[in-house]
């Protein structure tokens, strides 16, 4: 006859049992099937070829391979970020982060979506309606067909807009150029044209314009062209 300790032993361990073998059952019925599938964050792509792609509708909730739908998803053109969470019983969330279109770079009659990073983007959302284009002189050879966007000069207009640097100092920007040997430069309006070239040194080359402009305010010579590119060696044209 069993004492009462090893008879809570083995009903503890029956429980158990029966609580896994409920557990498998549940796992293998069609209740554990993904049957509810919702998507947030599109506008630009068809949220039922995202839930097409990611090939979960049917599978079981417990062995659903989310890593490859999201490997899948994220293949997706426009498709910047992807994660992906499990809603008990039978239901999975896809939250999507869309690619953002920040502004254009154009070369002759070719114009291209970019992102802030400078990366050319096919599907994505659209820029802002004052989004800046940066033009783009460089000589290209009858054989690059393909449009060559120059991703450092992306990014540092990107910082300066994002920091309106030029609004702080009472200036408005006309446009942005680009030019293989100069780098960048920046058309501001009733003010000279400031050759910026790269970021480097980007602190330096800020706190050297706002001097100069300060004291471009208070003269009356015609300047036309504030050259930073080369450190100390300001050059004002």
């Amino acid at each position: 006859m069993l004492n009462k300790k090893t008879f809570r032993i083995v009903f503890s361990l029956t429980t158990i049992f029966l609580i896994l073998i409920g557990i498998i059952k549940i796992s293998e019925s069609d209740v554990a099937r993904i049957q509810n599938i919702d998507v947030l964050g599109t506008e630009i792509i068809d949220s039922r070829d995202i839930v097409e792609i990611s090939n979960l509708n049917g599978q079981s909730i417990f062995s659903a391979d989310i890593d490859k739908a999201q490997q899948n998803i994220s293949n997706i053109k426009g498709v910047e970020e992807v994660v992906i969470n499990r809603k008990w019983i039978n239901g999975i969330e896809i939250t999507i982060s869309e690619a953002q279109g920040w502004g254009y770079w154009q070369h002759n009659e070719q114009r291209v979506l970019v992102d802030a990073s400078g990366k050319i983007l096919s599907v994505a959302r659209p820029a802002p309606s004052d989004a800046p284009t940066i033009i783009d002189f460089s000589i290209q050879t009858d054989s690059q067909k393909k449009i060559n966007v120059d991703q450092n000069s992306v990014k540092l207009v990107a910082r300066l807009e994002s920091e309106k640097r030029f609004r702080k100092m009472g200036l408005n920007t006309i446009s942005y150029v680009f030019e293989d040997k100069r780098g960048l430069t920046i058309l501001l309006e009733d003010a000279p044209n400031i050759v910026m070239g790269d970021a480097s040194n980007y602190f330096y080359k800020i706190a050297t314009l706002q001097e100069l402009i300060s004291r471009l305010n208070k003269t009356t010579s015609e300047i036309n062209e504030i050259d930073l590119r080369f450190g100390s060696n300001v050059v004002i044209r």
